[in-house]
């Protein structure tokens, strides 16, 4: 649990740094190859190069900030499921509450990368952008 919560505490740094220094591509390598991001809108955005270019948008859309709160972990030795709330902070001052589950899967050299991400919006002042 250790380990996976240090792993946790990492790719949470890093998504900050990613978001900061406007970073896709930084975004995109916390996932695995065939890493998924199921939004709120129903898309299915897969792989790398699809994921960069979503976070791409939600940056012009804005995004400036996202914070956790309530998160729940659920750890075995290859699969990890992260629960919680997050919320996203727009450059207008909005906030965008979601809930969200994140799969993690351990790889063969002993780091993890997130395989699955699903959110769902709380409220209705969504941008477009990020739907």
């Amino acid at each position: 649990m250790v380990a996976f919560a240090e792993h946790l505490a990492e790719v949470h740094r890093s998504v900050v740094r990613a978001i900061e220094e406007r970073d896709p591509a930084l975004f995109a390598s916390l996932y695995t190859d065939a890493g998924t991001m199921l939004t709120p809108d129903g898309r299915a955005v897969r792989g790398r190069e699809a994921i960069a270019e979503e976070f791409g948008n939600w940056l012009a859309a804005g995004f400036v900030k996202q914070t956790l709160e309530d998160v729940n972990l659920t750890i075995g030795d290859t699969v990890a499921v992260e629960e919680g709330i997050a919320i996203g902070e727009f450059v207008e001052g909005s906030e965008v509450r979601s809930n969200y589950i994140v799969v993690h899967v351990r790889q063969d050299v002993g780091s993890w990368l997130m395989h699955r991400d699903m959110w769902t919006h709380v409220g209705a002042d969504v941008p477009a952008e990020v739907l």
